[in-house]
This record gives C-alpha cells, sequence and structure tokens, in this order.
C-alpha cells in the first residue's frame, strides 16, 4: 500500500516538474536554436527561387533575391556577392551591347495563291468487240461462229478520281519588316559622338570617337539600383582609364560630354 502510495505521487508530480519553465540561459538557447532553423529555411527558400530565376535567364531577380539571401546565412556571405557582382558586370554587358543594335526595314518577297483547278482527267477508252453467234453443240455439225459488223462499247475500267482543286503560285510582291542588326558606324565623320539610351534598369552612356578607319566606342552602364560599370570597345576598363580617354577626346573636339 504505501508502494502503491508513492507510485501514485511521482504519477501526479511528473506533469508539473515537465512543464516547468525553462531557465534564462536554456531560454535563449532555445530561441536562437529556432531562429537558425528558420534562417536555415529561409536561405533554402531564397536560393532556390534565386537560381531559378537565373536558370530562366531572369537576372535581376535573381540578382535580387541572392541579395536578399545573405543576411540568412552568414557563412555564404561572400559567395552570395560574388553572385550579386557577377550579375551586375553580366547585366550591365547586356546593356552595353544593346544599344549598338538598331531596327531596319529589311525586304521580303510574299507570294499571293490563288486556287487552279489540274486538267487531269482520263477519258474511258472504247474497245472494238464483235457479236459472237453460237450454233447449239449438240449437233453434229460443225460449230458456226458467224461474224457480224462489229459495235463500240464503253470500257469498264474504273474511271479515276477528278483531282482536287490545288493552290497555285500565280504572282510576287515585296513588302518589308523590321530586323534588329549591328549598327553600323563607318559612315559617320571623324570626331566624337555622345548618345545616352534610357534602358528599362540601365542607363548607358555611349561616347564614339571616329578617326578615319579607327573606331573607339566607350560605354559607361549605370543600374537604377547602383553601381556603374565601363567599358572599351566591349571590354572591362576601371573608371579611372575610361575617364582619361574620354576627357583626351572631349579636349581634342571640343566635346564638354556628360
Amino acid at each position: 500500500m504505501k508502494f502503491s502510495l508513492i507510485i501514485m505521487m511521482l504519477i501526479l508530480t511528473l506533469p508539473a516538474i515537465a512543464q516547468r519553465p525553462l531557465n534564462k540561459r536554456d531560454q535563449k538557447a532555445k530561441e536562437e536554436f529556432e531562429a537558425l532553423i528558420s534562417a536555415e529555411n529561409k536561405y533554402n527558400v531564397l536560393l532556390e527561387k534565386a537560381d531559378g530565376a537565373f536558370k530562366s535567364r531572369d537576372y535581376l531577380s535573381a540578382r535580387m533575391t541572392y541579395q536578399e539571401a545573405i543576411p540568412f546565412n552568414p557563412e555564404m556571405e561572400q559567395w552570395l556577392i560574388s553572385k550579386v557582382n557577377d550579375l551586375d558586370i553580366l547585366m550591365a554587358k547586356n546593356a552595353a551591347r544593346s544599344v549598338d543594335s538598331i531596327y531596319v526595314k529589311v525586304p521580303i518577297k510574299v507570294s499571293r495563291l490563288a486556287d487552279a483547278q489540274a486538267d487531269n482527267g482520263v477519258k474511258s477508252r472504247q474497245l472494238e468487240v464483235p457479236d459472237l453467234i453460237v450454233v447449239s453443240a449438240e449437233t453434229d455439225s460443225l460449230v458456226e461462229i458467224e461474224e457480224v459488223p462489229t459495235k463500240i462499247v464503253e470500257s469498264s475500267l474504273p474511271k479515276k478520281p477528278q483531282p482536287k482543286s490545288e493552290k497555285v503560285l500565280i504572282e510576287n510582291q515585296t513588302n518589308t519588316i523590321e530586323e534588329k542588326v549591328k549598327e553600323d558606324f563607318t559612315q559617320l565623320d571623324d570626331g566624337i559622338t555622345e548618345e545616352t539610351f534610357n534602358l528599362v534598369n540601365h542607363e548607358v552612356l555611349r561616347v564614339l570617337v571616329k578617326e578615319g578607319i579607327d573606331i573607339k566606342i566607350f560605354k559607361r552602364v549605370k543600374h537604377n539600383w547602383g553601381g556603374e560599370f565601363y567599358f572599351l570597345d566591349g571590354m572591362d576598363v576601371s573608371k579611372r582609364y575610361w575617364m582619361e580617354q574620354v576627357d583626351l577626346y572631349r579636349s581634342k573636339y571640343g566635346n564638354t560630354g556628360n
């Protein structure tokens, strides 16, 4: 009886012990662990989204999502920053290339089709077949075959079906369509030409210098979210070198620049 009472008391006191609040140190450790798990889950979701955007060539969305993931995984911070920088450079190159392409009208031939009935009908053939008179075979006399005037009968061969109407080319005419091609700068006069292109998410300054047969193309790309990139004939160059060269040609040809 005494042993049973002790067991009963233990059973009643266990829930109270289990529900006892954690001390401050344990509570803090629990919160940190839960935050770590939450951050890891958030990071995995963002990384999957960024990778998907990159594969779909939505580089802006991929860039922004990689950047958003940085606070959720400090160990991968440098790797994520490099991904962001690489995408910034990639988008800058794409923007720089896009301003050298223009739409031109290209002539194309358009054929007009009309219905025509092909005259492939086949007339039925005619055969000459004599009428034969057969004398009864029961007589001892020779079987006599009397030839009578022939007549024309129509062949029983099946008629070839008439062909259906078909389309035939009867006329050509010339139209035009717009096609994107690389711009030709060889027709420009010698000197410096500067143009600014405002794209959806970028601003591109193109400085074109022509001296005889030599053409140099300087470009500066600014992203709407920040960052500037500099190119000379499609190659990355430093801002300092770019500014020195552009200022040199501006002074030479009396252009104040931007």
